[in-house]
């Protein structure tokens, strides 16, 4: 059976200890609030922060999408910021957290560890470190998903094709994660604890200090340390974080950073699928929130470690170059009961509801590992051309991705007569001693994209460019390489102050294993974007919203023929068609309404068919709008509330024996109240699905329930 399956701060690499003992002694210089590539600036007795704060739930300028500082409005595709206030506004503590809450973002989950994004129609593999680039995959899960938040700033999401920043990837979405940096010259941090429902405890300890006299060396240090139960019997979660990272200003225009962050997550009583959902009779199984589809024996641990640097500098004509480095290491540790139910040819289940006979057990045993390396350069600036000021970008990319799976599977090693009546007590089978080897590869990207942004008149300007990615894959037992040339474009009018409107064109590359009657391998999937939109932006960028429509098409996929490959025996060629199409519209706003109100307000809609006109994902909503907002009384600054909601169209998982299992439409209301008792202290309170709306967060033939109604209660102290 092919596995659909499978972070107390430690001590700091030497080489970020030897950076912190030479940077210490760098020199101060004095700052103005002017920065030569002409960025946003803020002056901390001595030092100069630059780049993009976020101002309640919004941004003014950001990278997103282009590498060029830009206003959203400027930017010719849809994107969503989700701030470090909104984070802490709706208790968000990790990546699963912030998508769910993201314009146009949908999920699945596999079991309690996997849960997999998707965006108009499409998967998200494309994710990003402080603009470096790198693919996360779930089925071999080293714990992505689950990510923790509190040494991110802010997350953005760039949707659609994003191929001139990326490489390979679907055309769903870009994340990019957003790093806290040491941007105080003082002493400063806060101490927050969180408890709430299933005995939630969650410490989180945020300081930044300056290494030297006059603050030009500043490191930040964050711990947290998550312990929570759940709803479901037998399931428990510990999450530990440490981040450290140095910032230093080497001179006026040379800011360096160098960090290292380390998540360890531990799950016991985790599963694998999840409870099987109907009978053989095509009934639907009586399982509610609390049962446990697995025995008190299973687990599921991950042990991420990322060690970056960043360099920059600003040059007098309002140029600057920036390179980036990340060594990234994670290791999944693992054992899993899988109830497997169903007849694998016909999909019919084999539970009898009266006996409860009928399901196999099969368990695996898995230790993985993945190693990344990438760096990432560029330089950015603007140039005179026929009378007008225009802007270029130009960069370099590097990424290797190696992995290696390790494990056993058993099947039946024991009778399991009655699994109605539960399988906390079933037996661990008796694994072998050294776990084989089940795969390993290598992945390489090498690539080199530019861009230029245009101004061919006041109000008018054209972004285009291209990547050139040579994309290697060894080791698999299916290599292959690749090289594609994926170009973008985008067009954006200023209608006046307020308004603009866009029209772009993006593509993005999927390799593929299949091959052709002459055994040579297809061609990568081409994923293409269109994209045309109107945006509006208010109260100098602090309001920013934005309307689309779009279209997006998958060619080359590969579909399977009758005829035989002669140089394989066995197998079958395909051939490379139109595949799955994409279509519909986003709407967002978000940010500041009014001095005091925050809120983002987002809908979209999509239909994505396949090349015989099938809905393809059905079990993902086609509709969602997603509302939240704060407020702070001008007369009580001290008292912030808020709240908001999510609703999704209902779904479906067909199952050709019976029909299809449904999920009605549902909304999933929240709400919040904060108190700063002093200027240090403050109290906050969150409810999740208030109106405790019971629903499926699964139903891929295995079902897991949402959580029901609950709350916590966070106490926080700056300093």
């Amino acid at each position: 059976m092919t596995r659909p399956a499978p972070l107390a701060l430690r001590r700091l690499p030497q080489a970020l200890m030897v950076a912190l003992c030479s940077l210490a002694a760098a020199p101060a210089f004095a700052q103005s609030s002017d920065t030569p590539d002409g960025s946003s600036a803020t002056t901390l007795d001595g030092i100069v922060v630059k780049g993009e704060r976020a101002e309640g739930y919004s941004v003014r300028r950001t990278s997103a999408g282009t590498r060029f500082d830009l206003a959203p409005r400027e930017i010719p595709q849809s994107i969503s910021i989700i701030s470090h206030q909104r984070i802490e506004d709706q208790n968000l503590d990790d990546i699963i957290d912030v998508l769910a809450n993201t314009t146009g973002i949908s999920s699945t989950q596999s079991d309690t560890e996997r849960t997999e994004f998707y965006a108009r129609g499409f998967y998200i593999d494309s994710y990003q470190f402080d603009g470096l680039p790198t693919q996360m995959v779930q089925n071999w899960s080293y714990g992505d998903s689950g990510l923790d938040l509190a040494l991110y700033d802010r997350v953005e999401v760039v949707r659609g094709a994003t191929g001139l920043l990326t490489g390979a990837g679907n055309p769903s979405a870009s994340v990019n994660l957003i790093r806290k940096h040491a941007d105080s010259a003082e002493l400063t941090g806060n101490v927050s604890v969180n408890v709430g429902s299933w005995g939630r405890t969650r410490s989180t300890v945020d300081v930044t200090t300056p290494l030297n006299a006059s603050g030009s060396v500043r490191a930040r240090v964050i711990g947290s340390y998550l312990d929570t139960e759940s709803q479901m019997d037998r399931y428990n979660q510990h999450k530990t974080l440490g981040y450290a990272v140095i910032d230093a200003d080497l001179t006026p225009d040379t800011q360096l950073s160098v960090g290292y962050d380390y998540q360890q997550k531990r799950a016991n009583g985790a599963t694998w699928g999840g409870f099987p959902m109907l009978f053989s009779d095509g009934s639907p199984t009586p399982f509610d929130e609390s049962f446990s589809a697995n025995p008190g024996w299973t687990y599921w641990d991950t042990t991420s470690k990322r060690l970056f640097a960043t360099l920059e500098h600003a040059f007098a004509n309002d140029w600057k170059v920036k390179l980036g480095a990340t060594h990234d290491t994670t290791k999944a540790d693992d054992k899993l009961f899988y109830p497997a139910y169903n007849d694998w040819t016909t999909g019919a289940s084999l539970l009898d509801k009266n006996t409860g006979a009928g399901v196999s057990p099969s368990a695996g045993f898995y230790n993985t590992e993945r190693k990344v390396n990438a760096v990432d350069g560029f330089v950015e600036g603007p140039f005179q051309l026929f009378g007008r000021e225009h802007q270029f970008m130009a960069g370099a990319s590097y990424n290797k991705r190696e992995f290696a799976n390790y494990g056993d599977y058993q099947v039946g090693w024991a009778p399991l007569d009655n699994y109605l009546a539960g399988v906390g007590d079933f037996p661990e089978p008796n694994w072998v001693g050294t776990l084989p080897l089940q795969s390993e590869g290598t992945i390489t990207q090498k690539a080199g994209y530019a861009a230029t942004r245009l101004s061919l008149a006041d109000p008018l300007k054209l972004i285009i460019g291209a990547r050139y990615t040579d994309w290697k894959s060894e080791g698999e037992g299916n290599d292959r390489a690749h090289k594609v040339t994926t170009p973008y474009a985008g067009l954006v009018f200023d209608i006046n102050e307020t308004y603009s409107t866009y029209a772009s064109y993006t593509e993005i590359f999927q390799p593929q294993t299949a091959r052709d009657r002459n055994g040579s391998y297809l061609d990568p999937v081409d994923g293409k974007n269109y994209e045309i939109g109107v945006k509006g932006a208010w109260f100098d960028n602090r309001l920013n919203a934005s309307v689309a429509a779009f279209r997006i098409e998958q060619d080359n996929v590969a579909q399977v023929t009758s005829e035989p490959i002669p140089s394989r025996p066995g197998e079958f060629a395909y051939v490379a068609a139109r595949g799955t199409v994409s279509r519909g519209f986003e709407f967002e706003v978000n940010g500041e309404l009014a001095p005091g109100w925050n809120a983002t307000f987002g809908a979209s809609r999509y239909v994505a068919k396949d090349i015989n006109g099938a809905n393809i994902n059905t079990n993902l909503p086609q509709t969602t709008i997603k509302l939240f907002t704060s407020y702070t009384p001008q007369s009580l600054t001290a008292l912030t509330v808020g709240g908001g909601a999510n609703w999704q169209n209902g779904i479906y998982y067909p199952v050709p024996a019976y029909g299809r299992i449904e999920q009605d439409g549902y909304a999933l209301v929240s709400a919040f109240v904060r108190y700063r008792i002093s200027p240090e202290f403050s109290v906050q309170a969150n409810l999740n699905n208030l109106l405790d709306k019971q629903y499926f967060s699964q139903i891929n033939g295995y079902g897991a329930y949402g959580d029901g109604r609950n709350g916590s209660l966070t106490f926080t102290y700056n300093f």
